[in-house]
């Protein structure tokens, strides 16, 4: 469930907050910012990036459904006004719905949503070393470092204070992480092997098929939601 930060105790709200800040983007940044230092070849720096990818996905479930509660936060005090700048700038420059972004992170896009224009997998090794350095000094990370260490400072009405306004810092950066990734067209499962376990399950479907069960496609499930699906890598 997700908790209202304006009424938690300091202690639950870091409860709440422990897996957040240790999801895997951050330890896969970590790696990424090792494997760019030490020159790492560009397969080395692709399979990480499909980590800290995966890991994007993770934290954005994490955070979307707490979006409207913390952006209550930050309208509602004066003391956020720069967060607050910072939001509407997000929000301006916004071309994705929430379902389109939703989409997009699994490499799907909901049919009246902009198609990314830069399609990772066709960038040059340049200009992908460039974009794993764009997004390992991303300042996500920073407010991280220092919402964790707030976590591990003795509780007290000024910490409690602090560690709200630093998680609203943070999930700003958040937001403009989410916006600047709007715009690259990438499946993290694109040109994986598929492994033994799943190509059995496969095959267990298939026979329940021949035995006279039915399936459902993508379509079939998007149309009873009444969503349109399309694939990221289609041609517009």
């Amino acid at each position: 469930m997700t908790p209202n930060i304006k009424k938690i105790t300091s202690p639950q709200f870091c409860d709440w907050l422990t897996p957040i800040v240790n999801g895997g983007i951050f330890t896969s940044r970590e790696k990424l910012v090792v494997l760019l230092a030490e020159g790492a070849p560009h397969e080395a720096l692709e399979d990480e990036f499909r980590e800290f990818f995966n890991g994007y996905y993770v934290l954005a479930l994490d955070l979307e459904d707490c979006e409207e509660s913390v952006l209550g936060c930050i309208n509602g005090d004066h003391t956020f006004a720069h967060l607050k700048h910072r939001v509407l700038a997000v929000e301006a420059q916004r071309k994705s719905s929430p379902l389109g972004r939703e989409a997009r992170r699994m490499g799907l896009l909901v049919h009246g949503d902009p198609v990314p224009e830069i399609k990772v997998a066709e960038l040059s090794s340049n200009e992908f070393k460039t974009l794993m350095h764009t997004l390992g000094n991303w300042r996500l990370f920073v407010a991280r470092n220092r919402l964790v260490k707030l976590m591990e400072t003795k509780a007290s009405i000024e910490i409690a204070d602090r560690l709200r306004a630093e998680f609203c810092e943070f999930f700003v950066c958040y937001l403009e992480l989410e916006l600047f990734l709007e715009n690259y067209d990438y499946d993290p499962d694109d040109g994986l092997e598929l492994r033994p376990e799943f190509i059995e399950a496969l095959e267990r479907e298939e026979e329940y098929i021949r035995s006279g069960g039915k399936m459902y496609t993508l379509d079939e499930v998007a149309a009873s939601l009444g969503i349109s699906l399309k694939r990221l890598s289609a041609n517009e």
